[in-house]
């Protein structure tokens, strides 16, 4: 499971890189439309904000995986032993309730509105947009159950503080 998260996180990195780098040469593009020949590009504008939810919500489930994400520890640093491991587990529980919530089930939702919906510029159905919500929903569940497992794994062997 530590070999599919590893490339599973070189994966979400490059395709984080990979939009930041397509979101440049998209924002240099468009601002050399816009002020040198003076003909603004509608495509470009709506590409860049499609692409900044995906790099965003991409993102934000990297983060999760490699913990790097905002917390208060005031509490967990204190305790130790399996109390500890209890605290770990729940906080990890309740990220996954949240990520099911927002994420996957209202990013369902949000879905069954975007496939009524048809972007002016692009002409594509706005479920395509949206479907990044679920997907980061479910990669941020699966960085939890990775998490709680190696908590489990490291308290059997007597590595946990």
């Amino acid at each position: 499971m530590e070999d599919f998260k590893s490339r599973l996180d070189m994966v979400l990195s490059g395709l984080c890189a990979g939009l930041l780098a397509f979101m440049t040469i998209l924002t240099i593009f468009q601002v050399f439309m816009r002020y040198v020949i003076q003909q603004p590009s509608t495509v470009s504008e709506d590409l860049l904000g499609f692409a900044f939810v995906w790099v965003s919500l991409l993102a934000t489930a990297l983060v999760f995986g490699q913990k790097d994400h905002i917390k208060i520890t005031l509490l967990s640093d204190k305790i130790t032993g399996i109390g500890g491991l209890i605290l770990k587990i729940f906080s990890e529980v309740l990220i996954m309730i949240v990520a099911m919530a927002v994420f996957v089930i209202g990013g369902k939702y949000l879905m069954d509105v975007g496939a009524l919906q048809l972007s002016p510029t692009l002409g594509i159905n706005l479920n395509w947009i949206y479907i990044v919500l679920p997907i980061s929903g479910i990669l941020i569940i699966f960085y939890n159950i990775h998490f709680i497992l190696m908590e489990v794994k490291n308290y059997r062997q007597g590595v946990f503080k």
